[in-house]
């Protein structure tokens, strides 16, 4: 009887360990086939991938442009003061800049001998590259035109005159019923203000521009301006002196 109890204890015991050794060989064969799985892909952004790949050609494409136009700079013409309209060009009126220049009509540094002894056609600013369409070759006074200063008279004038400006003049009248005289009309070459500022109060010496009328009229113009009976009306500005339309309005005093 003692004998049957151990022999069904054992066997009871080796089943046990069976079973156990049937779960540690399941959980093994579960592992291993996790293990076997191939993993599952990973999300791709082709966006992102574009996006970088766009950004890493604008960069290089951005730097080789960069080098191109460095190279590519050359020393050029530059203006160092305002020169008013019919200036005849000076070396003491220029300097010279580093520009990319290619396709613009700018004068290189090389090349000014060709405008030394040329006018300006318009008024040109302090610091801007000189072109050569501001230009002219010729002498910018005409056979029928003259050169005449005359005195800006506050209140006469517009207070803003400057070189490039179309005007027209006029002899203004002597008395209360008298009727004001149309001269001619004029382009402004250059101005001066007084040394308080601004035009001429009165008439009494200071600010005076610079003005190419025909010919024909500069007496009349010089008169009334020395009588200070001479108005001017602004018609147009930014006019080029070989463009100005320059015409005798009235007859002879």
């Amino acid at each position: 009887m003692a004998e049957s109890t151990r022999t069904s204890g054992v066997s009871v015991h080796d089943r046990q360990r069976e079973r156990a050794a049937r779960g540690v060989r399941t959980r093994q064969s579960l592992a291993a086939a996790k293990s076997d799985r191939p993993a599952p892909p990973r999300r791709r952004r082709p966006a992102m991938a574009a996006l970088a790949v766009l950004l890493i050609v604008g960069g290089a494409a951005l730097a080789g442009l960069l080098a191109v136009n460095l190279d590519s700079r050359t020393s050029v013409i530059v203006v160092k003061q305002d020169v008013p309209a019919g200036t005849e060009i000076t070396t003491d009126l220029l300097s010279t800049s580093m520009v990319a220049s290619e396709g613009l009509k700018i004068v290189p540094e090389d090349q000014v001998s060709e405008v030394l002894g040329t006018y300006a056609r318009v008024p040109i600013s302090e610091g801007q590259l000189l072109d050569t369409t501001m230009l002219t070759t010729g002498e910018v006074l005409a056979d029928d035109t003259a050169r005449v200063g005359v005195q800006l008279v506050g209140g006469r004038a517009p207070t803003d005159l400057r070189s490039g400006d179309e005007v027209r003049l006029i002899r203004l009248a002597e008395g209360a019923g008298g009727e004001p005289t149309p001269l001619a009309t004029a382009i402004v070459l250059r101005t001066s203000t007084a040394e308080s500022g601004g035009l001429v109060d009165g008439g009494s010496g200071g600010g005076g521009a610079t003005l190419m009328v025909p010919s024909r009229a500069a007496d009349d113009v010089v008169d009334a301006s020395a009588g200070e009976r001479l108005g001017i009306a602004l018609i147009r500005r930014g006019v080029a002196v070989d463009e100005a339309d320059l015409s005798v309005l009235g007859g002879p005093r």
